[in-house]
């Protein structure tokens, strides 16, 4: 069992994640989701649409990359993600996440050499690391493969998108760990298919959800800050 990865995939880490709903709120808020079933299927849609097709692959991408010492390349997919993911508040969420995740891992004995080769890679040019960026290169430290990497990073991704819609839909816990369920085999299918593309085909095309996500600095009160 590899207890490194085990620990960089629980959605308990203190990098800010329980603070984003990644556009979730204002769909509940537009009455676009309003129950577990609705829930579920905005997950799903969203995996399968969204952060799939993009941080997906350049998670797997990323993986690969630092596993060969390809630091270059994995500070291509940061620039990948930085001009690719539209909404300003997904992009903002990102990088905060990143940067957490870069320190809390400074104190991981395992991760150690990996955020000091990435903070070293860090120019003042640069907006700073991505979340998934981050995620990938210590996936690798922690010797997973591309694939097991994408696994854990799309469990995390719904799981905090359903722990979100737990809370502001509300639905009970049980509802959540329900739909995380009957997503398991999707998240594995989903991982094998994005781990294996080129990181050139990175990328989602979604307006309508950029769109909600835009109208999150908008909602007259909020609890989420994405």
């Amino acid at each position: 069992m590899n207890l490194h990865l085990l620990q960089l995939g629980d959605s308990a880490l203190p990098i800010g994640g329980y603070s984003h709903s990644w556009g979730l709120e204002v769909a509940i808020e537009s009455g676009s989701v309003r129950t577990a079933g609705g829930l579920e299927t905005w997950v799903r849609l969203w995996l399968h649409g969204a952060v799939g097709p993009f941080e997906g692959v350049l998670v797997g991408s990323a993986c690969r990359a630092a596993l060969r010492g390809d630091w270059t390349s994995a500070l291509a997919y940061n620039d990948f993600l930085d001009a690719g993911i539209t909404p300003r508040t997904l992009r903002q969420a990102s990088r905060s996440m990143g940067d957490q995740l870069l320190q809390l891992a400074e104190a991981w004995p395992w991760a150690s050499d990996t955020i000091a080769t990435l903070q070293g890679a860090t120019t003042p040019e640069r907006a700073g690391w991505h979340h998934a960026i981050v995620f990938a290169t210590l996936a690798a430290a922690a010797g997973s493969s591309p694939v097991d990497a994408v696994a854990v990073y799309l469990h995390q991704a719904a799981l905090g998108c359903i722990g979100a819609g737990v809370r502001a839909i509300p639905i009970g816990h049980t509802h959540g760990q329900q739909i995380l369920a009957r997503l398991h085999g999707e998240i594995e299918a989903l991982a094998e298919e994005f781990a294996q593309r080129e990181p050139e085909t990175a990328g989602s095309f979604c307006p309508a959800y950029e769109v909600l996500c835009h109208a999150q600095a908008n909602l007259y009160t909020r609890i989420f800050r994405s």
